[in-house]
């Protein structure tokens, strides 16, 4: 049976977006009716199954190309799959693995359901359960959640080495910074980002204020300096230079008044 031109329009989208049957349906102007009542369509559903079968083909692909470039992780889920593979079904063991190994390997949630949506030609929402789905099921550390152990760990690390004395106080603040202008552009969630945002506030404040109380530190310490040269070409005591600069000081106060 020949297949209509709106028929060869879908199938044709179904192609160039790999079985992506929403995507291809908006861009043909096919709708989901449409494509459900045309695979009784024989010459129409081999189409759809070779779009499957290229889906498939890609992410596998993408998949060995992680091995070939010698990703230990991607490595090893391999030979897991090789060896998990009976009783399972290909395509969903697959998308399984691969999102284990994306969960694993990236720095947060979004990138890993980013990157699986790009292999697969899926929505978000089906990138997001399949992300909840495998660290269920594999009891995983979520990006998040490695971050946060990380970032708990240097916190508690910068607070031995500062009581320690390893770590000015500069330093320490520094570091926090750093910390806060990362989280304040990748926490995973809203609030997370607000409250960095909040805390690169709060810590420049710190900082600026710490460096006015060294710079005043050091003018008074280059007073002392200034002072004891004085009483060493006087031949009297650092006191006394004081005290004279106090009158002089208060003399000029007083002319000034009169003035």
């Amino acid at each position: 049976m020949a297949l209509t031109k709106k028929q060869k329009a879908l199938g044709s989208a179904l192609l160039d977006s790999m079985g992506n049957v929403t995507l291809a349906t908006s861009e043909s102007g096919a709708t989901l009716q449409d494509f459900h009542s045309w695979l009784k369509i024989e010459e129409f559903k081999e189409i759809y199954d070779t779009s499957i079968q290229v889906q498939k083909d890609q992410a596998l692909a993408q998949f060995m190309g992680l091995i070939d470039s010698g990703d230990r992780a991607a490595v090893i889920e391999y030979q897991k799959m090789q060896r998990q593979s009976e009783g399972l079904g290909e395509d969903k063991r697959i998308k399984r693995e691969i999102m284990r190994v994306l969960i694993q390997s990236q720095d947060t949630k979004s990138n890993c359901i980013k990157e699986y949506c790009q292999i697969f030609k899926c929505t978000k929402s089906a990138g997001d359960d399949q992300f909840d789905n495998v660290v269920a099921e594999y009891g995983l550390e979520t990006p998040h959640q490695r971050a946060k152990r990380k970032k708990n760990q240097k916190d508690n690390s910068l607070a031995e080495r500062f009581e320690s004395g390893k770590l000015t106080e500069i330093e320490m603040y520094s570091s926090m910074l750093s910390k806060a202008l990362y989280d304040s552009e990748n926490s995973e969630y809203p609030s997370e980002r607000s409250k960095a945002r909040a805390d690169v506030i709060s810590i420049n404040q710190r900082l600026d204020e710490i460096n006015e109380r060294i710079r005043r530190e050091e003018e008074s310490d280059d007073q002392n300096i200034f002072d004891n040269l004085d009483a060493v070409l006087a031949g009297v005591s650092p006191n006394e230079i004081k005290e004279l600069k106090e009158k002089i000081n208060s003399n000029r106060l007083e002319l000034g008044e009169v003035e």
